[in-house]
């Protein structure tokens, strides 16, 4: 079983990748309810990208809410847990962030692994897109490495095999709980006068937090800063505040 998230599809990507190797089923976190979840398969994985040097706030309370009896079940059979991370560059704690809420489940991580990606985050100054040679570059390497993480995982290595990047305890014990408090302001998401109505935004969107009134896009309060909305804009005619006019575009294809 692998439980994953995506929003512009980069652990989308390692996550089926993943789901064909081992064979194991997919179930993406904001369709799945925790509470009816059943285990299925012979192993447990997380499939997730990193979010300011972190854990999405939604797979951690995905992971917190599912129940004990799930997580009974994968004590008494014994199945190994591993997580997957697709990041920009690197990961700091995030892995020591994960391991945490899986010791309140009493399940300990066998493996943790990291995929560098094409960035995708640019709501904050001096954060962008790849260049193009850069993005390709990163897209052509990651088959290469997903592979090495599904041989480990068939192998039961007990690795965090991760890049954690520079001064990782600042980044994710400071800018990440500032990224949860300060980070996510839905309102600020909004059409400009190029957008035409597709409706690509609405479809994009994994929370169904976007939706067209009158012909144009209005976003919701559940927005999760996943970007899929800007991203996937043909037109390049949603914007975050004033911070992304003037920014490049990426969603995996």
């Amino acid at each position: 079983m692998i439980y994953y998230f995506s929003g512009t599809g980069n652990s989308r990507f390692a996550a089926n990748y993943l789901s064909k190797s081992l064979n194991e089923s997919l179930r993406f976190i904001p369709d799945t309810d925790p509470i009816d979840e059943i285990l299925v398969g012979e192993s447990i994985g997380f499939v997730f990208p990193v979010y300011s040097w972190g854990v999405p706030p939604l797979v951690l309370d995905f992971v917190a809410n599912l129940p004990e009896k799930f997580w009974n079940e994968v004590r008494t059979a014994q199945i190994p847990a591993w997580c997957v991370m697709t990041c920009g560059d690197e990961v700091a704690l995030a892995p020591e962030m994960f391991e945490k809420v899986l010791k309140k489940k009493g399940i300990k991580a066998e493996s943790i692994w990291s995929v560098i990606m094409p960035n995708n985050y640019v709501l904050l100054p001096g954060f962008d897109v790849d260049s193009k040679e850069l993005e390709q570059k990163k897209l052509a390497d990651a088959p290469a490495r997903l592979k090495e993480i599904s041989q480990g995982i068939v192998q039961h290595r007990r690795v965090i095999d991760v890049v954690r990047g520079g001064i990782p305890g600042i980044k994710t014990k400071l800018v990440y709980p500032l990224f949860k408090k300060w980070g996510i302001f839905p309102k600020k998401w909004h059409s400009t006068s190029a957008c035409v109505g597709c409706g690509i935004c609405v479809g994009s969107c994994p929370l169904n937090n976007v939706v067209m009134t009158e012909g144009v896009p209005k976003w919701g309060d559940k927005c999760c800063s996943c970007l899929a909305c800007y991203h996937s804009c043909p037109r390049h005619a949603v914007e975050y505040g004033k911070i992304t006019g003037k920014k490049g575009q990426y969603f995996f294809k």
